[in-house]
């Protein structure tokens, strides 16, 4: 395949996380997410929301392991593409179910503290 042109490459973080809300998502899962927010305490964090992870739909968690959440490898994927992309982040996954998602996972971002920085002297 012959790319008419280069692929862009982000260097803002907003239209890197939409990127990955529905470009790599829809590659890895089939579809994209179903909804990507900032955090209204926390400058530095966003979230990514699945409210039926594919990965959570043929796996069995074991009783004692309530607190297990198998979308940690969602997370791990989002944090590659994010590092890969130039933005260090801590990324975890979060069963955070309610009464018509049971199975919804919210993937929390909290990007370090130089890519605001880096963000300021974009502006």
């Amino acid at each position: 395949m012959i790319w008419k042109r280069a692929p862009k490459r982000e260097i803002r973080r907003l239209p890197a996380l939409m990127a990955i809300h529905t470009q790599i998502w829809r590659a890895v899962f089939g579809r994209p997410a179903d909804a990507i927010e900032k955090s209204v305490e926390n400058v530095d964090e966003y979230m990514i929301i699945d409210n039926d992870p594919l990965i959570e739909r043929h796996i069995s968690v074991p009783r004692d392991l309530t607190g297990l959440s198998c979308s940690s490898f969602s997370a791990g994927i989002v944090e590659a593409v994010l590092d890969g992309l130039g933005f260090p982040a801590r990324i975890t996954a979060h069963h955070t179910p309610t009464s018509t998602h049971p199975t919804c996972t919210t993937i929390l971002i909290k990007l370090e503290k130089s890519v605001l920085d880096r963000e300021e002297v974009l502006k």
